[in-house]
């Protein structure tokens, strides 16, 4: 018997939300062709305002979902932090993650702000698009702080769907030495160095990986050693997996987040976990 998506709940651990004029800027960057990105060129399935995106989710059956977001210049993300604690207060189902950018001089107050005050998850970071090493020295008291409160960094490390200079397993590693107690999430499992990525569960306890755009049919990305194939790895490590989605930014529909998963026909336990008691038990939701 194979499942459906109706089958089951869900906490999706990668979805978006950024002010309405900022998803729009990003959109218009995603859908306008670019032959030297895989990531150009893509119609965004989802384009909708803020509210019809909440509700599309929880007709989709997600019982909460992450707010990540990232700053990509000097004096944006506190803005957006603060966007994004006044949606918290109208979206209860929502798991605060907030921004930071390295530049700014008032990082370390805001990041204290919305982590005490406003008691963030977290943050998220995307050294692919920032352009900033995770090591640099500028975020050491931010991350201090994190590892301090317990709090989690979210960080896109990996070399999916392209790849610069400020992302990479050796980039990764070179941080956790420095912070091997940080709780950690690395999306899109790591990819495309999966089983690198996979290896270091059994290292780091606090380390974990969502599946956001991996298991998709006729995958998007130009690479794919998923090794679908082979699902016993993922059933090794699934108390350590969560799922994720990339909502609303995606160019596929929704349901296809969760249909490569399902089609490996696992035990329904598994699926539980990684669609929903992982994140349960990491975020405490109740």
């Amino acid at each position: 018997m194979t499942f459906l998506h109706s089958d089951f709940d869900y906490i999706d651990c990668h979805t978006h939300f950024f002010p309405p004029q900022l998803f729009k800027a990003i959109w218009d960057f995603f859908e306008k062709p670019d032959e030297n990105l895989s990531t150009r060129g893509w119609p965004i399935n989802y384009k909708l305002s803020t509210n019809e995106l909440v509700s599309f989710l929880e007709n989709h059956y997600v019982k909460a979902f992450t707010t990540y977001n990232y700053a990509h210049k000097d004096g944006v993300a506190y803005y957006i932090n603060e966007w994004v604690n006044e949606f918290c207060k109208k979206y209860r189902n929502s798991i605060p993650f907030g921004c930071v950018w390295p530049e700014d001089k008032d990082r370390n107050e805001y990041i204290k702000k919305i982590l005490d005050d406003y008691n963030f998850y977290g943050i998220k970071i995307h050294p692919l698009v920032q352009n900033f090493y995770l090591d640099d020295e500028r975020m050491y008291e931010i991350y201090d702080l994190l590892v301090d409160r317990g709090k989690w960094l979210c960080v896109h490390i990996g070399t999916a769907p392209y790849r610069n200079e400020y992302v990479g397993y050796k980039i990764f590693i070179k941080f956790l030495e420095k912070f091997p107690n940080m709780n950690i999430i690395v999306p899109h499992m790591g990819a495309f160095e999966y089983s690198k990525f996979l290896n270091l569960l059994d290292k780091y306890e606090n380390l974990y990986l969502d599946t956001t755009m991996i298991f998709i049919p006729d995958n998007i990305f130009p690479e794919r050693r998923t090794k679908r194939s082979k699902p016993d790895i993922l059933v090794s490590y699934q108390d350590r997996i969560l799922f994720g989605s990339d909502f609303p930014n995606i160019p596929y529909d929704y349901e296809y987040s969760t249909k490569g998963l399902l089609e490996f026909d696992l035990p329904r336990g598994f699926y539980e976990k990684i669609f929903y008691k992982n994140a349960k038990r990491l975020f405490n939701i109740l």
